[in-house]
């Protein structure tokens, strides 16, 4: 098979892996780049991808790809998912297809899809721009979560010790016009969360991050630790539940423990494998290459 990977940057650990996996298990895996793709609708025929390579004036068609696995970042969603879209049209196999990535991406659309299935999360508050900070501060109280709509690896989350601080912040923010969504601050989780790693209808692993010294976000990339951990009945239902209605089929569900039951943080369309396979030594890239050749097998078997 021959598959592709949309990835900015492709020495990333998780690009890699997934490369690796892909040629051991005898397929071929372009990394392309999906900000230099050339996407064109013609008055007449069927739309093209072109693609145009670093250093380099020219640009070329891209060839036919059996399945594709989205890994691009934040900043590159708005191309990477109609790139994306291209491939939907053509029917082929997607790890994740772009209405569920790019509704992954924006933190409050995806927490009111979820609530809106019943599943349990923090109370968060969103103002729009007329608002005042200062009453959105009062309403979620103190000590405050503020996140940015979009963002990952903790980018874009802040502690809020006091109201007042919470206002500031708010303040600036809204004056830089950078939605930013308010949340409940869980004192017993103490920075710790569970990492549920879904593919399809099922968690492969899970583990428990753990935030370093002083700081509240348990993310690797903030310097954070984790260890392998047994998930509760509820919270591998909830882990799967989420991912479902988000509409992903491989995901990074968040969860934190409290005193109120389990509450999902946020739902990560684009996990990473760094921490999770080193803490599980399970081979995840290799599953999640032998789910794309499923939704491959199954899709040619409907032609």
């Amino acid at each position: 098979m021959k598959l592709l990977m949309l990835c900015r940057e492709p020495r990333l650990y998780s690009c890699v892996r997934l490369q690796e996996a892909a040629i051991e298990s005898g397929h071929q895996m372009d990394i392309l780049d999906p900000n230099r793709c050339i996407l064109q609708l013609p008055h007449q025929g069927t739309p093209r991808l072109y693609y145009q390579a670093i250093d380099t004036q020219d640009y070329q068609p891209l060839p036919h790809y059996d399945g594709v696995i989205p890994r691009f970042g934040t900043t590159s969603t708005e191309m990477g998912c109609r790139v994306l879209r291209y491939f939907e049209t053509l029917s082929t196999p997607i790890l994740n297809g772009s209405q569920s990535f790019a509704l992954a991406r924006d933190k409050w659309q995806s927490l009111q899809v979820l609530h809106q299935h019943q599943l349990p999360v923090p109370t968060t508050t969103l103002g729009g721009n007329e608002v005042s900070a200062e009453l959105i501060s009062q309403n979620i109280g103190s000590p405050a979560i503020l996140k940015t709509l979009t963002g990952a690896q903790g980018i874009g989350v802040m502690l809020m010790p006091e109201n007042n601080s919470t206002t500031s912040v708010l303040e600036t923010l809204k004056h830089a016009n950078i939605p930013v969504l308010a949340q409940q601050f869980i004192s017993e989780a103490k920075g710790d969360d569970l990492r549920c790693f879904v593919i399809g209808n099922r968690v492969i692993s899970a583990m428990e991050r753990q935030g370093k010294l002083g700081e509240f976000r348990a993310n690797f990339h903030r310097g954070g630790s984790a260890v392998p951990t047994t998930l509760t009945a509820q919270e591998q239902q909830l882990a799967i539940k989420a991912a479902q209605v988000i509409g992903l089929d491989i995901a990074g569900v968040d969860i934190i423990r409290t005193h109120q039951g389990p509450m999902i943080l946020e739902v990560n369309a684009s996990p990473g494998l760094e921490l999770i396979e080193k803490t599980s030594k399970l081979d995840i890239a290799l599953q999640m290459i032998v789910y794309l050749e499923k939704k491959i097998i199954a899709a040619s078997s409907t032609k």
